[in-house]
């Protein structure tokens, strides 16, 4: 109970409130769109391979757009950038589902979902930079930082609970499109909500911000290395977001899209469960370490997907290895908040939020190769592990950029804003 008192602390911050609870329902689409999309192109195309790659090029789309709505973001406040995008959303939208329902060739499909990813409002690292300033080290919030962007972390797995149940739900009682519809009115109104609330609202531009050039935070002293980590993880995830469905629909037959969703439910419950947990531990490793040790841990469930055989099995192996992954993003989003250059954290965010769209993009579309081959959801499944492992590694690299710029950090007083 002592330690639950942490994010009641947080709960109270100026704002806190609208952020996390218009933050879940702003950002439903980013767990309801990518399988609406799949689902959507591959009834209407019937091919998996078709499927991947539109939804591959929504997340390039989106990756390409990121840092430049993140850098503007830093220059005028997020809430002006988020006002505009999300109004675009459901414009963006309509225009997917009248290329879909109107038989548009593939080629004018895949254009109308990358419009669709290019105004995608940056809402998570908006919300996540909010968190920043709140804690501020200037401030006396800044022992509420870690339980902040834990809580964050959490909160932002429920997208990924109730996203693909939606889903599930409504292509159950109507179809794909009435789900794609309903993540475009979600946007809307939960963004909406984010950019006039009052954190929001009272977020400044840094005032020793310096003029950023080319990619910016994005080259910072350890940053390299932690996206390269991002897109491994994110690689992971793409492959089994449309592994998944493959595997509930070659096994469950006409229910397979309604498993489906559950199954990613299940996979993001176990990681709500886990964020809750990892947030009111104190772990005294430097942040480095702690990240490899939770990167390990999602490299080991990972590859246990690959085992999986029947349905029942999946979902339980899904929901185990879920445990471990809000507490890996936690860390992870604690290291960007720490080594982002001062007055580049919006943009900071907006480049991990782009990497990990590049990499859950090229996941997707890997995996429908793969599954339209002969290797099937096992392969696809191989594919996500490989990923996973090769990014946990990465992670623990002895004596790295992260590490050496982590150590300068914890040496180095305390910035003040003027």
């Amino acid at each position: 109970m002592i330690a639950l008192r942490r994010y009641a602390a947080v709960w109270r911050l100026p704002g806190a409130p609208t952020l996390v609870v218009a933050g879940v329902l702003g950002r439903l689409p980013i767990g309801m769109t990518p399988l609406a999309l799949v689902l959507l192109v591959r009834d209407a195309t019937g091919s998996y391979a078709a499927a991947g790659a539109v939804s591959a090029l929504y997340g390039i789309a989106t990756a390409l757009a990121g840092p430049l709505l993140g850098r503007l973001s830093d220059r005028v406040g997020p809430a002006r950038v988020l006002l505009v995008t999300a109004s675009a959303y459901p414009v963006a939208v309509a225009g997917v589902l009248a290329a879909v329902w109107g038989h548009r060739p593939a080629w004018v499909i895949a254009v109308a979902a990358a419009l669709l990813g290019a105004v995608l409002p940056p809402l998570t690292a908006a919300v996540r930079s909010v968190w920043t300033d709140l804690t501020d080290p200037a401030g006396a919030h800044l022992a509420l930082r870690g339980p902040a962007l834990a809580l964050e972390t959490t909160v932002f797995e429920v997208v990924f609970v109730v996203g693909p149940m939606l889903v599930g739900g409504l292509v159950a009682i109507a179809s794909p499109g009435v789900a794609l519809a309903a993540a475009a009115v979600l946007t809307l109104a939960g963004t909406l909500c984010v950019a006039l609330g009052r954190a929001t609202q009272a977020w400044r531009p840094h005032p020793d911000r310096p003029r950023i050039r080319g990619l910016g935070p994005a080259v910072a002293p350890g940053m390299p290395l932690l996206l390269s980590v991002v897109f491994g993880l994110a690689m992971s995830f793409g492959v089994v977001g449309v592994t998944v469905p493959a595997f509930a629909m070659a096994r469950s037959g006409a229910d397979g899209e309604t498993v489906a969703g559950v199954l990613l439910g299940l996979w993001a419950v176990g990681s709500v469960v886990g964020g809750i947990w990892f947030g009111t531990r104190h772990f005294a490793a430097p942040l480095p370490t702690q990240w490899a040790w939770t990167m390990g841990a999602v490299a080991v469930n990972m590859t246990a997907l690959v085992l999986a055989p029947t349905v029942p099995v999946m979902a339980v192996t899904l929901l185990i290895g879920g445990l471990t992954l809000a507490p890996a993003l936690t860390v992870e989003n604690a290291l960007v908040a720490r080594i982002a250059p001062r007055g580049t954290v919006n943009e900071a965010y907006t480049w991990v939020a782009t990497i990990s769209s590049a990499g859950a993009a090229g996941g997707a579309a890997l995996a429908g190769v793969v599954l339209d081959s002969r290797g099937g959801t096992t392969a696809a499944f191989l594919l996500s592990a490989a990923a996973t492992v090769l990014a946990a590694t990465a992670a623990a690299l002895p004596g790295s950029a992260l590490r050496r710029h982590d150590a300068v950090t914890d040496a180095a007083p305390l910035p003040t804003r003027r």
